[in-house]
């Protein structure tokens, strides 16, 4: 049996969450809160297993409450309303969340992940929470791999190269790191910065770190590490209109 505290300053939400775990037998709400100062208290009394916590509250945000803990012996589900910064914020620390309205099918994901033991927060990637909220690590990305967390700036990655549910990092220093995220996850977090272009389905390339396009169909982009990349047909007038030509 799967043990959860809630903690929500809005006693609606509460109450629509709490209805929506009652329909999965496998978990039992050991207690709820709308005041974030009992959080810490609540958690230590009851030991939940997992703690679906609202990150904007009066008094003490989600962030506050989890910075009680010297560590997180449970797993954390943030619950948010769509704040676009918050979510990005979310994505680049691998960290899991709920997006209000919450639903069924948005729960069932969450407790497949439990069970599967996909669900890890670190005191490392909590902090880097804290300093990416207050704009001091922005140009930082917090990769999840199976040694644990890494962070790499931005900027120093080459390209990104998917492996069905997993994405390669692949550095400037030609290192090459393992994410536990697929490659829509990375595309969603680096849409906004326009170093980044996806050249092919399987491929967001670094535009930095260009060696030579090969024309073609398509054509072919070399890095600077060799690696030559397909350019999708329907990318190739995009990408060209990127660059002045000589």
């Amino acid at each position: 049996m799967i043990k959860a505290i809630l903690i929500d300053d809005e006693n609606h939400c509460i109450i629509t969450l709490q209805h929506l775990l009652s329909g999965f037998k496998n978990v039992v709400v050991v207690a709820t809160t709308q005041d974030s100062s009992q959080a810490k208290e609540l958690i230590e009394t009851f030991k939940p297993d997992v703690v679906f916590l609202d990150i904007e509250m009066p008094v003490l945000n989600g962030f506050d409450v989890l910075q009680q803990f010297d560590d997180l012996p449970f797993k954390v589900v943030f619950t948010t309303a769509y704040d676009q910064y918050a979510i990005k914020a979310l994505k680049l620390n691998a960290l899991d969340y709920l997006l209000k309205p919450i639903g069924h099918d948005d729960i069932e994901q969450v407790l497949e992940k439990y069970k599967a033991e996909q669900m890890h927060i670190s005191k490392d990637q909590l902090n880097h929470l804290h300093q990416f909220i207050n704009g001091k690590m922005q140009d930082t990305i917090a990769l999840s791999t199976q040694e644990g967390l890494l962070f790499v700036k931005i900027e120093d990655i080459m390209y990104l190269e998917a492996s069905s549910c997993y994405t390669y990092i692949v550095m400037n220093d030609k290192t090459k790191h393992l994410a536990s995220k697929t490659m829509a996850n990375f595309e969603e977090v680096l849409q906004d910065n326009s170093l980044f272009f996806r050249a092919h389905k399987s491929h967001i390339i670094n535009l930095k770190f260009i060696r030579q396009y090969l024309r073609g169909e398509g054509g072919e982009i070399i890095m600077q590490d060799g690696n030559n990349i397909a350019l999708s047909r329907n990318k190739k007038q995009e990408f060209l209109s990127l660059f002045k030509k000589v």
